[in-house]
């Protein structure tokens, strides 16, 4: 039977109230204050009722509440940067919010399983970072709309939830503050912000994308949210087409993950966890990709609309390559020189491998043809671009994986940058 951890619960609201003075203090005081907060913490007496409350088995044993001053020595390393840099200082309690009432919220509806914790982390830690970033906005007087508000904050409250997922419980209250104040100082920094209706609506098609692609276990938790987190920013950046194309490859490459996985798996080269895809490889697939999505937002050049279209197409065509190509009944050979090798080698590929890598390529071309995405003049490029790019992949693979140099998701990642380059200089050569 699940059971809310009240005591976890009450020092998390507790610890949210911190946020609320903040606004008014500005970076010298904020930063001051964050400095007393750890001083506090970390003077309180292991013997007193306040420490017994919060206090877990290990920090007893230590005498130090470690989890609240870990959060507040990564919050008080935020508000530095917020002093010395450009970091906008309404971002600080923005992620006080989240990290706290987020995961009340999320401990709350708990009993329905960690994708539902999640999902609510993002819904409610996100809501109400919002209120407390408008709030600190007004009072400031701070030239930034309401719509770049809601945008760090839903932003922020999609990038916590994923690395406390994929963080050990000790490493939590350090990665996800510091990994969330980093990524929305960067999205702050390109001044770049969407319609509040469109946001929540793509959120809201995100999350509900999501949670089916979790219940068709297509995609492990650290999967679904990491692929919530990209198509937010795609969508952000781009529009909604851009997506679809993005989405065409989840959809394939879990599809074809599952086929004929009962053989694979006899054979001991099946994707682990029933082929349900995590974030190493949402994002070793989908990070380039992203980047030329958030680029095309802020400059526009077309050019990196083919390296987009290059960079899926690659991730499409090694996927399906890897996938339909391993139940070739005749053993791969090493794309180095050809020799036979067993199957499930990393390098190896075969004709079956190598038309399904083009098919894959190519479906991702016609689909940007259709939406409007694309066009006649990119067909050839991001079908030969995307058909180049997953056989760089075997030849990463050959030359670096099987030595352990490189991992497969820094292998999928440095192949579809690879496939953009080959797409971008196939249609300059075209043009």
């Amino acid at each position: 039977m699940y059971v809310v951890n009240v005591r976890r619960s009450i020092a998390r609201i507790s610890f949210s109230l911190a946020a609320l003075p903040l606004p008014f203090l500005g970076g010298i005081g904020t930063l001051f204050f964050m400095l007393l907060f750890c001083v506090m913490i970390a003077l309180i007496n292991p013997k007193m009722h306040t420490f017994m409350l919060f206090a877990t088995i290990s920090d007893r044993k230590s005498e130090v509440l470690t989890k609240p001053l870990a959060l507040t020595l990564s919050l008080t390393a935020l508000s530095v940067l917020a002093v010395v840099s450009s970091l906008p200082l309404f971002i600080i309690p923005q992620i006080i919010i989240i990290v706290t009432l987020g995961e009340v919220s999320s401990d709350i509806v708990g009993s329905y399983g960690k994708l539902a914790g999640s999902l609510t982390y993002i819904i409610m830690g996100g809501f109400f970072a919002y209120i407390i970033g408008a709030f600190a906005v007004s009072v400031t007087n701070a030239l930034v709309s309401y719509d770049l508000v809601l945008f760090l904050a839903m932003t922020g409250a999609t990038v916590g939830a994923l690395l406390k997922i994929i963080s050990t419980a000790i490493e939590e209250d350090v990665i996800a503050p510091i990994g969330m104040g980093m990524v929305m100082w960067l999205l702050a920094s390109f001044e770049y912000s969407i319609p509040t209706v469109q946001l929540l609506l793509t959120l809201l098609f995100m999350i509900l994308l999501g949670y089916s692609l979790g219940k068709m276990k297509l995609a492990n938790l650290s999967g679904v949210l990491s692929g919530i987190l990209m198509g937010l920013l795609i969508v952000s950046f781009t529009d909604f087409r851009w997506f679809l194309i993005m989405l065409l490859f989840f959809i394939l490459g879990g599809a074809f993950t599952k086929y004929k996985y009962g053989y694979k798996r006899a054979i001991g080269i099946a994707e682990g966890g029933g082929g349900a895809r995590g974030y190493k490889n949402v994002f070793g697939n989908g990070l380039a990709a992203l980047v030329f999505a958030i680029a095309f937002g802020i400059i526009g050049n077309p050019l990196i609309l083919v390296a987009y279209l290059g960079a899926v197409a690659t991730a499409t065509g090694d996927t399906l390559a890897s996938e339909i190509g391993q139940t070739y009944k005749k053993l791969p050979r090493l794309i180095t020189d050809l020799t036979k090798v067993p199957h499930g080698t990393d390098g190896g590929i075969t004709i079956l491998g190598e038309f399904a890598a083009l098919g894959g390529a190519a479906a991702v071309s016609i689909a940007a043809l259709i939406l409007g995405v694309g066009s006649a003049a990119t067909l050839i490029p991001t079908i030969l671009g995307g058909f180049f790019g997953a056989n760089f992949d075997s030849i990463l693979g050959a030359k670096f994986e099987r030595k352990h140099y490189l991992t497969n998701s820094s292998v999928n990642f440095f192949a579809t940058v690879a496939g953009a380059i080959a797409s971008v200089i196939i249609f300059l050569l075209l043009s």
